[in-house]
C-alpha cells in the first residue's frame, strides 16, 4: 500500500483479533515514528513497545477511554520529553500518526488513547523522571466481528480555500 493510499483509507480501530503483531512490523511502525519531523530535530519522544498480555490488561484497566487496549496484542507507548515544552506534543502527534499510517499499511489498526492514569501506567513501565506519557497506540489485526468504521468528512468546500479563506476550490 503507497502511503496515500494509507492515509485515505486509514480506519480508526478499537477491537483486534487475538493474532500477535510480529516483531518485525512493531519495528517498521516504531521506525515510521522515529522519522516524523521534529522541531529543530530534537525528537522528543520514546517508545516502549508492549506485548506481555498481563501488562497490557493492566494498562487497559488504567485507561477510561481506551480499555480497548486490554484486547489489544501489541501497544506502542509513546513517551514525550517534559523538558521540550515548546514543541514536544506537535512533534509526538506527528510520529503517532506516521506510526498509525504505518501500522495500516501493514494490515494493522489503531486508535490514539487520550485518557489515561499517566502516573500509575509511568509506574508500570519504569518511564523515568524527565519523560511523560504522550499517548497509546494499541496495534492489532482488525476482529471480523467487529471491523473498522468508515469516517465521514466534512465536504471539501468546508475546509479546503484557495489564496484567501472563502475562496472556492478551482
Amino acid at each position: 500500500m503507497d502511503a496515500l493510499e494509507a492515509i485515505t483509507t486509514r480506519r480508526v480501530q478499537r477491537a483486534f483479533d487475538s493474532k500477535p503483531v510480529e516483531a518485525d512490523k512493531l519495528r517498521k511502525i516504531v521506525d515510521a515514528g522515529r522519522h516524523a519531523m521534529s522541531a529543530r530535530n530534537l525528537q522528543p519522544w520514546q517508545f516502549i513497545v508492549v506485548q506481555d498480555r498481563e501488562r497490557l490488561k493492566e494498562i487497559g484497566a488504567l485507561c477510561s477511554t481506551g480499555k480497548f487496549i486490554t484486547d489489544a496484542p501489541s501497544a506502542v507507548v509513546i513517551l514525550k520529553d517534559t523538558g521540550n515544552a515548546r514543541w514536544a506534543d506537535v512533534d509526538c502527534a506527528q510520529a503517532v500518526q506516521n506510526m498509525a499510517n504505518a501500522g495500516w499499511a501493514l494490515g494493522l489498526g489503531t486508535c490514539w488513547v487520550g485518557n489515561f492514569d499517566a502516573a500509575k501506567i509511568g509506574e508500570l513501565l519504569g518511564v523515568p523522571q524527565g519523560w511523560a506519557i504522550f499517548t497509546i497506540l494499541p496495534f492489532g489485526y482488525s476482529d471480523a466481528k467487529n471491523p473498522p468504521q468508515s469516517r465521514p468528512l466534512k465536504a471539501r468546500k468546508e475546509q479546503v480555500f484557495h489564496e484567501r479563506y472563502g475562496a472556492s476550490d478551482k
